[in-house]
């Protein structure tokens, strides 16, 4: 990879990350709770509509990328199969609006649809462009979107040229990522004729056909639905029994803490496209463990990190949200604790356990939305994100396993001790325990040096090594 493209990977995922970071608090100066609120739901609604109607095929795309020649027919069939799934997710938004009730139902529009659409158009053609190690096209991809919406906002609503509402926010982002879209269409067709200009990849036969790509794709379906339940339960199940602003905190912290964990970001754009490769490849598998630890270690420096800064955060927002800080460190530390599930589950997309994995998101999401419901009855917001974290460990747990059943051991013990602690530090520091989880974090990073010293020394001589 070209070390612009490098570059470009890595500093894209951060930029994309700071604006998430202040774009929902900025709408929370001149967006009413109740608008904010609708807003929340969007995001939620958008999200699942975009992992019901995918279909899993953008993670197909990640899969085949490096397997076979024919990029183009690649993009073609998913974007054909897409297509034919929009009608379902359509019907799902309206099964929502018919049975929500308030700020839920008004969240439903037209044009909140058609940017759910675009959105997740735009969500295949950037892996798309992300896959083929394009790294300034695709770092222009998703920058430029979130650069134009957050300089819409703060235009509209710093100078009174219109007042900003919900519906005036849904319409910034129609604008955006149709304008999205048109750019990644140049940018794709450019690049596959880039691609089949390499004779050597002509040279290979891909068998590829829809049913190919739907048996790897579909059964990841549920389980992406079911992971992303875990999160999202915290959103819909506190809009069900709490009122609007505990709805808005809890979008705010969300929001907030995806923002701080950049990364996150950062390594789940450059790790797919690496980890497939150097395992196509016949590098030394061994490498992945390696990779854990040093995750494992940038994770817990990153949240001690953020317990130092997030009391500053109530700098971003009105002062009736000050119990903010508290509660964003615990979805910094589930953030945190995703990087180092993707790398300890690796073996799962190697030996294709689509099912096996359904099977543990949907056990996850199952606790996290029982948990959320009786925590959010006495402690409202605060309780549904604990109860998020709580799920989010046992599966990180139960997939690290699996992957290790079937493949090989990526995180052992001393990783599962450093995820005890991450999640223990998170908790005290949200219950105001500060100086505890302080104290608690920093010593078990001290205490975890000599594992992360030889985790990147090995990395580092293997990596070499292969030349990759």
């Amino acid at each position: 990879m070209k070390r612009s493209s490098l570059i470009a990977f890595s500093i894209s995922p951060i930029v994309v990350s700071a604006i998430g970071f202040v774009f929902t608090p900025i709408l929370a100066w001149w967006l009413s709770e109740d608008e904010l609120a609708k807003f929340a739901i969007f995001q939620a609604n958008s999200n699942f509509f975009i992992l019901l109607v995918s279909l899993g095929l953008d993670q197909a795309i990640v899969r085949e990328f490096y397997e076979i020649a024919d990029r183009k027919k690649l993009l073609k069939q998913v974007l054909q199969l897409v297509f034919l799934a929009v009608p379902l997710g359509l019907l799902s938004l309206v099964i929502f609006e018919a049975n929500a009730s308030g700020v839920a139902k008004a969240s439903v529009t037209a044009p909140m649809a058609a940017v759910c659409v675009l959105m997740l158009l735009n969500r295949i053609y950037s892996t798309f462009i992300r896959m083929s190690g394009a790294g300034i096209a695709y770092s222009f991809d998703i920058v430029t979107p979130k650069l134009l919406q957050l300089l819409a906002v703060l235009l509209i609503g710093s100078q009174s040229v219109l007042i900003l509402t919900y519906d005036l926010v849904i319409s910034i982002l129609l604008v955006s990522t149709a304008c999205a879209l048109c750019y990644e269409i140049i940018m794709s067709a450019r690049i596959v004729r880039r691609l089949d200009a390499n004779n050597e990849d002509k040279e290979r036969n891909d068998g590829l056909h829809y049913i190919n790509l739907l048996k790897f794709s579909v059964p990841l379906v549920p389980g992406a639905l079911a992971y992303y339940a875990i999160s999202a339960s915290a959103i819909y199940v506190v809009s069900a029994i709490a009122d609007s602003r505990e709805v808005v905190i809890t979008s705010l912290s969300l929001s907030i803490g995806g923002g701080i964990a950049v990364l996150q970001s950062v390594f789940a754009t450059l790790w797919a496209p690496f980890a497939y490769r150097w395992h196509a490849e016949g590098g030394s598998d061994a490498l992945y463990g390696y990779i854990a630890t040093v995750i494992t270690m940038g994770c817990s420096v990153l949240l001690l990190a953020s317990f130092f800064v997030a009391p500053y955060l109530v700098l971003l927002l009105p002062e009736k949200y000050t119990e903010l800080p508290r509660l964003v460190v615990l979805v910094i530390a589930w953030n945190l604790l995703y990087l180092i599930s993707i790398v300890g589950s690796f073996g799962i997309g190697v030996k294709r356990m689509s099912f096996a994995s359904m099977t543990i998101s949907i056990i996850g999401a199952a606790l996290s939305i029982g948990m959320s419901i009786v925590a959010s009855h006495y402690l409202a917001a605060h309780g549904a994100l604990l109860a998020v974290l709580g799920a989010l460990i046992v599966t990180l747990i139960f997939n690290c396993e699996l992957s290790a059943r079937r493949w090989q051991r990526v995180v052992a013990l001393p990783h599962y001790v450093m995820v005890g602690i991450i999640s223990i530090s998170g908790v005290l520091f949200s219950f105001t325990l500060e100086w505890q989880a302080q104290l608690l974090l920093a010593v078990s990073i001290i205490l975890y040096l000599p594992n992360f010293r030889t985790g990147v020394i090995q990395a580092y001589v293997l990596h070499k090594n292969r030349g990759i």
